[in-house]
């Protein structure tokens, strides 16, 4: 948004009672406070509709860019009733991927519905928009993806190694060099695999007693009692760190990533993680395909398989070097491949070439 600012006037539609935004936001980048609500509320979206559509028509905007299903399904259909020209949706995860019956198939017709509307759509990996080609929500030839992939890159200067943060953090939970910290950045939501973290966990600080468990992210789901009570047997130390604005002293003051989530449209968290030369852990599912080259930035499980995902973080836990080797070569990836000045320059050129 910053590098688009430097060329267009921006406008930001974003509910900011629910994904407050950052004191570093750009000035010149003016804000719109929208009610949309991240699951199925008739009443509130209809009103998050007609919000959207007044927006749109008195500003008359030469462009409309949406991301996540529920804002690209009213933006688009408000877009489209107020004749905005280009109407663009970003897919990020499809959240009907791990569902079935009648549910699956009606998510599934809203994201078909998303792209009827817009102009052109994209993805935030290759491996996503393969799978949307796969499940016909879109033409052979009907989506792309900007760039490498992700959806603005990772700040390499911000999310970095850190020396000092690393040693402060780890002194102020009584952490050593010899232990080995887990960490987890995300929702806490079935979604993410939350509950398989714990169980895998559990697994690996019996083995393992010097491991540790940092969990960050807010509890949207209301789980942080009933995952606290399967915890209260680990040998090993879990911490419940909540919600941050500052994910990057976290990532570099841990030693392995793990994500294991059931969906991702790209999963942005590991690049960050790997920015910091720290490796992931994951289950091996579209879009996280993408953010890791098996055995040379992270060890990829199958999906569901709690098992092996213990037997992947016991491994990493006991091979020091081992992390460090992979923590290296997803740094220098990143710094490669996903840097945010590499994808923002793909933002930039798109928008040159239509306005």
């Amino acid at each position: 948004m910053k590098a688009l600012a430097d060329l267009y006037s921006v406008t930001l539609c974003v509910n900011c009672s629910v994904y407050p935004l950052s004191d570093h936001i750009d000035p010149r980048i003016r804000v719109v406070d929208v009610n949309i609500a991240r699951e199925v509320s008739p009443f509130r979206d209809l009103r998050a509709f007609l919000f959207l559509l007044s927006v749109f028509r008195k500003e008359k905007f030469s462009a409309v860019h949406s991301i996540t299903p529920k804002a690209g399904l009213l933006a688009m259909l408000a877009a489209c009733c107020a004749g905005i020209r280009f109407r663009h949706h970003t897919f990020t995860g499809q959240v009907w991927a791990n569902r079935s019956g009648i549910v699956r198939y009606i998510l599934k017709t809203f994201d078909r519905l998303i792209v009827r509307l817009a102009s052109t759509v994209f993805t935030d990996s290759p491996s996503q928009c393969r799978f949307l080609k796969k499940e016909r929500v879109v033409g052979s030839d009907g989506i792309s993806v900007l760039g490498p992939g992700s959806i603005s890159g990772v700040d390499v200067r911000r999310f970095r190694p850190d020396t000092e943060s690393r040693h402060q953090v780890r002194a102020e939970f009584d952490v050593n060099e010899d232990q080995c910290v887990f960490l987890f950045v995300g929702r806490l939501t079935k979604d993410k695999g939350i509950h398989d973290l714990v169980q895998a966990f559990d697994k690996v600080s019996a083995a393992n007693p010097r491991v540790h468990l940092w969990i960050v992210g807010p509890d949207e789901a209301g789980l942080m009692d009933q995952l606290g009570r399967r915890t209260l047997n680990a040998p090993g130390l879990v911490r419940w760190l909540g919600a941050t604005s500052e994910p990057e002293r976290y990532m570099a003051s841990a030693d392995v990533l793990v994500l294991p989530s059931y969906r991702e449209g790209f999963g942005s968290v590991i690049i960050e993680a790997a920015a910091c030369a720290i490796p992931t852990v994951a289950y091996r599912i579209d879009g996280v395909i993408d953010a890791v080259v098996e055995k040379r930035t992270g060890v990829l499980v199958e999906v569901g398989d709690i098992e092996a995902l213990a037997a992947a973080m016991l491994e990493v836990s006991r091979d020091r070097e081992g992390r460090r080797r992979l923590g290296s070569e997803a740094r220098d990836r990143v710094s490669k491949e996903f840097s945010s000045a590499v994808v923002t320059a793909e933002w930039v050129a798109l928008y040159k070439l239509l306005l």
